[in-house]
């Protein structure tokens, strides 16, 4: 039996349907999944709590998930955090914003299922936890 504790995945998206969706998909394969419906709750829940990944819609309320991945970047706690943007924008300007406000993957909500749950291994493997803390450089304070 495996004693090591569940990595936490936050969600974080405005549809309740979609996100109940990646928390089935993530929680059958063990993970714990910890949502929020918006941008703004999302990262209050990052002041008191911590997760290993962070899925993001890009629409959302108050907040778009690129102005959320921008403050979770300039944050020491959250920036090597994994940001896989989940979106149904599927647009070259939204892939290049995603990458400039520091996304790791940005997939397409239409590619859900089995695509996001490789991606989600893969960045919670410690082999790439470790290189992407080594290659990231530090954002001054």
């Amino acid at each position: 039996m495996d004693d090591a504790p569940k990595k936490r995945i936050l969600v974080v998206d405005d549809d309740p349907a979609a996100s109940a969706a990646v928390r089935h998909c993530l929680e059958w394969k063990g993970y714990e999944v910890v949502e929020q419906p918006s941008g703004v709750e999302a990262l209050a829940w990052l002041e008191r709590e911590h997760a290993d990944l962070i899925i993001l819609d890009v629409v959302m309320p108050g907040l778009s998930g690129f102005e959320v991945c921008r403050r979770l970047r300039e944050r020491d706690d959250t920036r090597y955090t994994p940001v896989i943007f989940l979106t149904a924008r599927q647009g070259i300007r939204d892939l290049l914003e995603g990458k400039a406000a520091g996304s790791d993957l940005y997939i397409v909500k239409a590619t859900l299922g089995a695509k996001l749950v490789r991606m989600v291994e893969l960045f919670l493997s410690t082999d790439i936890a470790v290189s992407r803390k080594r290659s990231l450089p530090d954002v001054p304070a």
